[in-house]
């Protein structure tokens, strides 16, 4: 029974935490390898996370920083051709960052000086969860895999992943070179359980061409919800299709909650917290402009939100750094903010992905999988990741990179970055929250299925039954 619960719990999680989480391209598609062409990349369906300050600035032990390093990240005295060691790596970036992982992973193959050869697979991330627990359970799983930080929790309640909190003493790599909560994210019960791969929070685009013909000034984005609301309703015109926030469906909304001093639950205390005023009344702002204003098409999806924001027609959109490749391949005047503040301030939900060690590992190859973690944590691998698929750096030597401080859009993210807050990360009741609480809520209030105090009040209980009250 115990491993039944866990394979279902795992396959809900891969069905709702996909996009905030920020890991892959789209959910089809057949399983890939590193000698097969990408696809293209589309929005995941949702994600968590949190983030901090970027704290002193120090270096770390990568080429860049010693100019006498390998890509693995070895001192000459530390490099040995050894015995050769072959990696299976499973992974969900199914999408055109899967194609720069995959260039990554070969150059790795071709420059490291032990003898490694990783030979990476790639499938949606729902056929990954529903493959992973029985390949773990039959001894055959993959030497390490990488997908969303939201499905740690899950593995590690059922012993299923290698505690490797020994990586940094074992590497060398300096712990405090990274920020604080992007680490923090891959620990249950302060032990680690992955090594960050990438992070990122929900961010305001906005398309600065609209703004304009608007009559609104391009380089200043709506920084209240008082503001958003208005320029969202100024930038709305349905003759022409032409939307002024983007409202998708099948998603939570966390930020506006929190920006009003609302929350949904606390997971440490198992505890209901949906049944506020606050959050009624940003319930009543969220409906007022998706069914009184219309600033949002109606019924809408992610991914034709996506396609709508590259096509010119919708002005703001929420959502994570895997837009920025196609709105610049769109040729869109796109801006970059943080999430709208509130009368409790401003915050948004964080997510990302780790590389992760299934249980049962024989410990030649676990040592082959800390050189590759090792690998790519050195601030050229981070740089290149960042540069070439708009995701925050979060290693402190690479924050003071000139070319990082320089580059617009990573500048504009890493400012977002910081007001990241973790949604439900770790607790084994969120997908079930999402799926029969928050999203069932957020979407009767945007579509007009329910007045906002009646889809709060039905939330609440459904909450109360979720967690057992």
């Amino acid at each position: 029974m115990k491993a039944k619960k866990f394979w279902s719990l795992l396959l809900a999680a891969s069905l709702t935490a996909g996009a905030l989480a920020g890991c892959g391209g789209s959910t089809s598609g057949s399983k890939e390898t590193t000698s097969e062409n990408g696809k293209e990349a589309t929005e995941n369906s949702k994600a968590p996370g949190d983030a901090g300050s970027t704290g002193e600035e120090k270096g770390t032990d990568t080429p860049a920083a010693s100019g006498e390093q390998s890509s693995d990240g070895q001192s000459p005295d530390e490099q040995s051709s050894g015995e050769a060691v072959t990696l299976d790596f499973w992974n969900v970036f199914t999408g055109s960052d899967g194609d720069i992982l995959r260039e990554i992973v070969d150059n790795y193959n071709a420059a490291n000086t032990d003898n490694i050869t990783i030979n990476m697979d790639i499938m949606p991330n729902d056929t990954l969860q529903q493959k992973l627990p029985a390949a773990i359970a039959t001894n055959t799983a993959p030497d390490f895999v990488l997908f969303g930080i939201e499905n740690i929790a899950p593995y590690v309640s059922n012993d299923s992943l290698e505690d490797i909190s020994d990586f940094w003493e074992t590497t060398g790599v300096d712990k405090t070179n990274f920020l604080d909560n992007v680490v923090d994210l891959s620990c249950v019960d302060g032990k680690l359980y992955g090594v960050p791969m990438q992070y990122n929070v929900q961010y305001l685009y906005w398309n600065k061409d609209m703004f304009t013909a608007a009559g609104l000034d391009p380089e200043t984005p709506p920084a209240t919800m008082e503001e958003l609301a208005q320029f969202a309703e100024k930038l709305t015109d349905e003759s022409k299709r032409q939307y002024g926030l983007a409202l998708p469906t099948n998603v939570t909304y966390m930020q506006f909650l929190w920006a009003n001093g609302g929350d949904a639950d606390d997971p440490d205390k198992n505890e209901n917290l949906l049944d506020s005023e606050a959050n009624v009344k940003t319930l009543e702002w969220l409906q007022d402009l998706a069914v009184n204003k219309k600033v949002t098409p109606m019924n809408l999806t992610g991914p034709d939100a996506d396609t709508m924001l590259q096509a010119g027609q919708i002005a703001m959109y929420m959502s994570g750094p895997w837009q920025i490749n196609g709105l610049k391949e769109a040729g869109i005047n796109f801006g970059i903010a943080p999430c709208v503040s509130g009368s409790a301030g401003a915050f948004s939900p964080a997510g990302g992905c780790s590389y992760m060690i299934p249980k049962g590992i024989d410990d030649t190859k676990k040592t082959a999988v800390y050189k590759f973690m090792k690998y790519w944590l050195s601030d050229d691998t981070l740089k290149e990741w960042s540069q070439r698929n708009g995701f925050p750096v979060w290693s402190k030597s690479l924050m003071e990179d000139p070319e990082i401080k320089n580059d617009e859009v990573l500048n504009s993210i890493s400012k977002a970055t910081e007001i990241g807050r973790s949604y439900n990360l770790g607790y084994s009741l969120a997908s079930q929250i999402d799926n029969d609480v928050m999203i069932p809520m957020f979407e009767k209030v945007i579509t007009g299925a329910a007045a906002p105090d009646a889809a709060l009040g039905e939330a609440v209980t459904a909450m109360d039954k979720v967690l057992g009250k």
